[in-house]
C-alpha cells in the first residue's frame, strides 16, 4: 500500500516541484505576506506613523511638548526622544520596504518551481537582489544603532532614555546570523547561476 497516495501532505512533501507541491504551498504562503507587507498596508502606514512620531519626539525632545502628558506608556518607548525615535523610524521604514521588496522575489521565484523551472537565469538574479537588499537592510541597521548611541551621548538629557529592543547597546553592531544568512543567499545565488548556465547548455546540445 502506497502511504504517499493516501496522505496529500506526505505526497506533497515528497513533491518539491509542480503543482500541487511544496513549492506552490508556499507561492500560496508568499501570497499572503504580500498582503500583509503591502505598499497600502503597511508602506503607507508605516510613513504616516513615521512623520507623526518624528514630529513628537523632536517637540519633547526641544522641551516644546512635555512628554509627561503622553502618559507613562508613551514616555518609556523611543517616541520620547528623538535622537532614538529618528534613526529608528528609519530603519523600520527601511525594513518594511525591503521585506515587501524580497517577498515579491521569492514570488516569481517560487511562481519558476511551481512550473518546473528552477534553474533559470531570472532565479539567480532574484536571488542576488535577495541578498543586496539584505545587505541594505543591515547597514542601515548598524548605521541607526550607531546613531542611536552617538546622538544620545551628543544630547544628553535628564531623564533615562529607553532604546528599542535589539539597539540598547554597541555590542548588537555586529550581528553574526544575519551575516551567515545574506552569505547563505550569496551561495545560493551564485548555485542558481551556474545551475541556469548548465541548463540552457544541455538544451543547447538536445
Amino acid at each position: 500500500m502506497n502511504v504517499l497516495n493516501e496522505n496529500p501532505l506526505s505526497s506533497r512533501l515528497a513533491k518539491p516541484l509542480g503543482q500541487k507541491s511544496v513549492s506552490s504551498s508556499l507561492a500560496a504562503a508568499l501570497k499572503v505576506a504580500e498582503v500583509i507587507f503591502s505598499v497600502a498596508v503597511a508602506f503607507a502606514f508605516g510613513i504616516v506613523a513615521a512623520v507623526f512620531e518624528i514630529a513628537i519626539s523632536i517637540l519633547v525632545g526641544t522641551h516644546t511638548f512635555s512628554a509627561t502628558v503622553l502618559g507613562p506608556g508613551v514616555r518609556n518607548t523611543p517616541l520620547a526622544m528623538w535622537t532614538v525615535a529618528i534613526p529608528y523610524i528609519v530603519y523600520l521604514v527601511v525594513c518594511v520596504r525591503g521585506a515587501l521588496f524580497i517577498v515579491r522575489r521569492l514570488q516569481a521565484m517560487f511562481a519558476s518551481f511551481v512550473a518546473n523551472r528552477p534553474f533559470v537565469r531570472d532565479n539567480a538574479m532574484h536571488l542576488r537582489a535577495i541578498w543586496v537588499t539584505l545587505v541594505v537592510i543591515e547597514i542601515t541597521r548598524i548605521t541607526a544603532l550607531i546613531l542611536i548611541h552617538g546622538l544620545t551621548a551628543a544630547f544628553p538629557v535628564a531623564v533615562n532614555v529607553t532604546f528599542p529592543r535589539g539597539f540598547t547597546d554597541l555590542v548588537d553592531l555586529l550581528d553574526l546570523q544575519r551575516w551567515f544568512l545574506i552569505f547563505v543567499v550569496l551561495v545560493l545565488a551564485e548555485v542558481f547561476r551556474q545551475g541556469a548556465q548548465l541548463s540552457e547548455e544541455t538544451e543547447l546540445t538536445v
